[in-house]
């Protein structure tokens, strides 16, 4: 399994289909929190990206430390993986309501996202992956 500091042509294909990816923020205790998201990826595979709404628990945590970790398997394929260690280098207001409503085509198939709470404030949160690890991504 090669390490890398980005993701490879075959990984950023694997998270560009809907796949559901899992996403580690630390609380402050350092204990990991996990929760299930939808993935955006460049297509150079140097950056993700996981929209989310202000005031929610990873929010919070990625706040106090900015490191976290995401995996994504491909639901038909187990051994197919990618597996990112990473840092939050930017959170982006601008533009985090039509990224939400182009995750939601992507894996719902509906124009506009469904789940949407009045009041909410969207936020994506940009990752710069420094710890890649693929399995059958080739």
């Amino acid at each position: 399994m090669p390490k890398a500091d980005r993701i490879s042509a075959g990984g950023v294909k694997l998270l560009k289909e809907p796949q559901l990816a899992h996403f580690v923020t630390l609380m402050a205790d350092g204990s990991p929190q996990t929760t299930p998201v939808w993935i955006d990826v460049e297509d150079d595979g140097a950056t993700i990206y996981v929209n989310t709404a202000e005031g929610r628990v990873k929010t919070k945590n990625v706040a106090n430390d900015n490191r976290v970790a995401v995996s994504v398997a491909d639901s038909a394929n187990a051994w197919r993986f990618v597996l990112v260690r990473g840092t939050i280098v930017e959170r982006r207001h601008e533009g985090a309501d039509d990224q939400i409503d182009r995750l939601a085509f992507k894996y719902l198939g509906k124009e506009k996202y469904p789940f949407r709470r009045e009041g909410e404030q969207r936020v994506t949160l940009v990752i710069k992956p420094h710890h890649v690890i693929e399995m059958g991504t080739e």
